[in-house]
């Protein structure tokens, strides 16, 4: 019988150095590196990031193509048809018992992930394929090393939340009430928004803003500089650290 085993591993927000040393070693010794690729043509980040590490001669990449949607009615069929992509292409391998593939994703594969998707659809449809999973380091984590901005300090309370639910002052104002930092992930297509309420909440001094940290492309903009960016709309994979007046940082 054969053994065939997906594992999931984050390959952190942009730097290839920041990619574990289990999860560079994952990905050497698998025979497949499936990638995640959004419709709109994008090529896949985590496989750039990870591109240094594959050996193109020995290892088959495939890309599992993804709307970037809200849609359940396509998003569901799409994720089922990622898993079966992966089912097929591993049970195919004839000549050996052990078939191993990785699945490379940003950050880390249980935070705000497509995986998650694709592992119940895989757990449902092909139970026989082993699911792992290794850590990468999080956006928000390498963002706020990049700023040496404090997320939070002995006892103060840490929020993650997706930008585009948290976009109006009432919000914001009732998130910093129960938190001392607030971490909105995904924030571009929001970000000018949430940018006129933290200046409303005169919070934009101790706000920092961040996109494809460890890139070449990367952007980091702290307190004043995020003035700057009020009238643009930025990449979907962005952040926005805020904290509350007089929290470490």
């Amino acid at each position: 019988m054969k053994n065939y085993t997906l594992t999931a591993v984050g390959v952190g927000p942009g730097d290839p150095e920041l990619i574990t040393l289990k999860g560079l070693r994952t990905i050497q010794e698998a025979d497949f590196i499936f990638v995640p690729r959004s419709q709109d043509g994008e090529k896949s980040l985590a496989l750039r990031i990870a591109k240094e590490w594959i050996d193109h001669d020995r290892q088959q990449i495939v890309e599992l193509l993804l709307p970037m949607t809200r849609n359940a009615d396509r998003l569901v069929p799409a994720w089922q048809g990622a898993a079966q992509q992966i089912a097929e292409q591993m049970q195919a391998v004839t000549g050996t018992e052990t078939v191993k593939g990785v699945y490379l994703l940003l950050g880390d594969p249980l935070l705000y992930g497509t995986f998650t998707y694709i592992w119940a659809a895989l757990a449902e449809a092909y139970p026989e394929i082993t699911i792992e999973i290794i850590p990468g380091v999080t956006s928000f984590a390498a963002s706020a090393a990049q700023g040496q901005f404090v997320l939070g300090s002995t006892s103060e309370r840490v929020a993650i939340l997706p930008a585009s639910y948290e976009t109006d002052e009432t919000q914001l104002r009732q998130l910093l009430t129960d938190f001392d930092t607030i971490i909105l992930m995904k924030v571009g297509t929001v970000l000018p928004q949430i940018l006129d309420a933290l200046e409303e909440m005169d919070l934009l001094e101790s706000s920092m803003y961040a996109e494809r940290v460890g890139m070449p492309e990367e952007l980091v903009a702290i307190g004043a500089d995020l003035r700057a960016l009020k009238n643009q709309r930025r990449p979907y994979l962005s952040l926005l650290i805020t904290k509350q007046k007089g929290s470490q940082f």
